[in-house]
C-alpha cells in the first residue's frame, strides 16, 4: 500500500513538472543536395509558397523547430545564409489567416549586417513577396482572433517594430528561443498571456498597455535572474541580497518578480532539491545521500530529508530506491503522445487556430 502511494505521488510530480516540448522538428540535412530545397518547401506547403533564387547553390541545408503554444506557434529556422537566398511568397488563396511576427537574424546571435534585428508583421491572408538570406528567422505565428481589436494589427502590416519597444519584442522572441525548453506544460499559458501583452504594446503604446507589458518585461527580467541562479546554486552564499547587488536591481521588485514562482528563497531551494534529485537519479552516483544534499547547501541531513518529503511527496532514500531515472522517458511518451496530431506545419497552424 505504501509503494502504491509512493509510486504515486511520484507520477503525480512527473504529470506536473513534466517539460515542454517542440511539436515539429524537421530538417533537410539527410537528403541528397538537389532535395534539400524540394524537401524544405514541401514542409511549408499550405502556408506559404517558396522559390529558390537565381544562381543559387542546389544545397539547403535548413531545420525547422515549431512549439505550439495552444493559441501560439513559435518557429525557429536555421537556414543556410547569405548565399542561399530563397523568396517567400502568401498564397493567393490562403486558408490559414493568422498573423506573424518574424524576426530575421544573422549569425552569431542577434545581428544582421552590423544592424540589430528587427521584427516585423505580416499576415497570412495579405499579399506580401519578399527574398530571405539570413542565417536564421524567429516566427510567433497569431491566431486572428486572439486580440479583441485588430485595428492595432492592420495599421502595422508589413511594417518593422523600430525603437526601443521594437527592440524589446526582438528580445524577448530571442529570450522565448533560448528558453521553451527548459519551461514547464502547466506554464505555457502565462507565456501566452505574456506574449499578448507584449505584442500588443508594441502594436498600440499608451500607458494601460505599458502596465499591461509589465509581465513580459519581468519575464525577460527573470530569464537573466533564472539563468544567474542556476549557474551559483553551488554557492551557498547565493541570496535574495547578492542577487540584488549582482542585477541592479531593489529588493521589492526582485521579490515581486519570484512572487508567482514562491519567492526567490524558495525558487532557490527548489532547484537545489531538483539538482538533488537528479543526483539521486544518477545510477552512476555512487556517493551518500548526505554529501549528494551538503554538495547544494543541505548541511543538515534531517533538514534536508524534510525539505526534499515535503517537495516530492517521498524521502531521499525511498526516491533512490524506486528510481527516478525513467522520468525522461516517461515525459518523451508523455509528450509524444500529446503532439501525436499535427505532422506539418500547416496542420499545427490549424490547431492553434482552433479550427
Amino acid at each position: 500500500m505504501y509503494q502504491d502511494s509512493a509510486l504515486q505521488s511520484l507520477e503525480e510530480h512527473k504529470s506536473k513538472n513534466a517539460k515542454f516540448t517542440h511539436s515539429l522538428d524537421f530538417s533537410t540535412f539527410s537528403f541528397q543536395p538537389d532535395e534539400q530545397f524540394p524537401a524544405f518547401r514541401f514542409a511549408n506547403r499550405g502556408v506559404m509558397d517558396l522559390s529558390v533564387v537565381r544562381d543559387c547553390p542546389q544545397s539547403f541545408p535548413a531545420r525547422q523547430t515549431v512549439w505550439n503554444l495552444d493559441r501560439l506557434a513559435f518557429m525557429r529556422t536555421k537556414l543556410p545564409g547569405e548565399n542561399h537566398a530563397h523568396r517567400q511568397k502568401h498564397l493567393k488563396n490562403a486558408v490559414l489567416d493568422h498573423w506573424y511576427v518574424t524576426l530575421p537574424f544573422c549569425l552569431p546571435g542577434e545581428w544582421h549586417k552590423g544592424e540589430k534585428a528587427v521584427p516585423e508583421l505580416h499576415c497570412l491572408a495579405s499579399p506580401f513577396d519578399r527574398e530571405i538570406n539570413h542565417d536564421g528567422v524567429l516566427t510567433l505565428f497569431i491566431p486572428h482572433d486572439l486580440f479583441t481589436s485588430t485595428a492595432g494589427l492592420h495599421r502595422m502590416l508589413d511594417a518593422k517594430f523600430e525603437g526601443g519597444l521594437g527592440k524589446l519584442l526582438a528580445d524577448y522572441l530571442f529570450l522565448l528561443n533560448r528558453s521553451l525548453a527548459d519551461l514547464q506544460s502547466p506554464e505555457i499559458p502565462y507565456v501566452v498571456e505574456a506574449t499578448r501583452n507584449l505584442v500588443a504594446v508594441c502594436l498600440a503604446p499608451s500607458q494601460d498597455r505599458l502596465i499591461e507589458a509589465q509581465t513580459p518585461v519581468d519575464a525577460t527580467f527573470l530569464g537573466r535572474a533564472r539563468r544567474m541562479i542556476d549557474g551559483r546554486l553551488v554557492d551557498r552564499k547565493l541570496t535574495s541580497q547578492t542577487l540584488c547587488a549582482e542585477l541592479g536591481v531593489s529588493r521589492s521588485r526582485l521579490y515581486r518578480i519570484f512572487e508567482p514562482l514562491g519567492g526567490v528563497a524558495s525558487y532557490i531551494r527548489k532547484q537545489r532539491l531538483l539538482r538533488t534529485r537528479d543526483a539521486l537519479s544518477d545510477i552512476g552516483d555512487t556517493r551518500s545521500i548526505s554529501r549528494i544534499a551538503e554538495q547544494w547547501g543541505f548541511v543538515d541531513a534531517s533538514s534536508y530529508s524534510r525539505t526534499f518529503r515535503h517537495e516530492f511527496g517521498i524521502s531521499p532514500k525511498e526516491a533512490r530506491d524506486i528510481g527516478w531515472a525513467s522520468d525522461g522517458f516517461v515525459v518523451a511518451q508523455q509528450c509524444q503522445a500529446r503532439h501525436e496530431g499535427p505532422q506539418t506545419l500547416y496542420q499545427l497552424l490549424r490547431t492553434v487556430d482552433g479550427t
